[in-house]
């Protein structure tokens, strides 16, 4: 289950390519790929209107750095964007952490902040998975008269 692209709208292709960079980064951190990371990156690369995108490992700091640049509410949607790849499958694995700690400090974000952002963006996992649930159930058996 993944998100739509709901904060990065306002980025110029370099930042574009430097957040598509980053979530490539964070999709590799627990070593599997999962189908759902890979549809949600292609989803991004499609909104944020980056044409033929391709992972450039050596391009990271240079993505960080280009992230480092941002406002800091433009840094802070970007922190939370790039927690909802870390979680898109499920799953937070122990490097993702250790990544989205290390971002926070390149960006310079508040801890509590980032905690507070998290939650957000699990809470809107949690409401895209029920609309999904809701959207593929299958109707009940039981007639109710109206």
């Amino acid at each position: 289950m993944g998100f739509p692209v709901l904060f990065l709208h306002e980025f110029e292709r370099i930042e574009a390519e430097a957040f598509l960079t980053l979530a490539s980064e964070m999709i590799e951190e627990d070593g599997v790929v999962t189908a759902e990371e890979d549809a949600l990156l292609s989803d991004y690369a499609e909104a944020l209107g980056v044409r033929g995108f391709t992972y450039d490992a050596a391009a990271a700091a240079a993505a960080r750095d280009t992230m480092a640049q941002l406002n800091e509410v433009s840094k802070r949607k970007v922190y939370m964007e790039l927690y909802s790849f870390a979680i898109c499958d499920e799953f937070e694995d122990p490097a993702e952490r250790r990544a989205l700690n290390e971002l926070r400090e390149a960006l310079g974000l508040d801890a509590h902040i980032c905690n507070k952002l998290e939650a957000c963006a699990q809470d809107l996992f949690s409401v895209y998975a029920a609309i999904e649930d809701a959207l593929n159930a299958e109707p009940s058996p039981i007639v109710v008269e109206q």
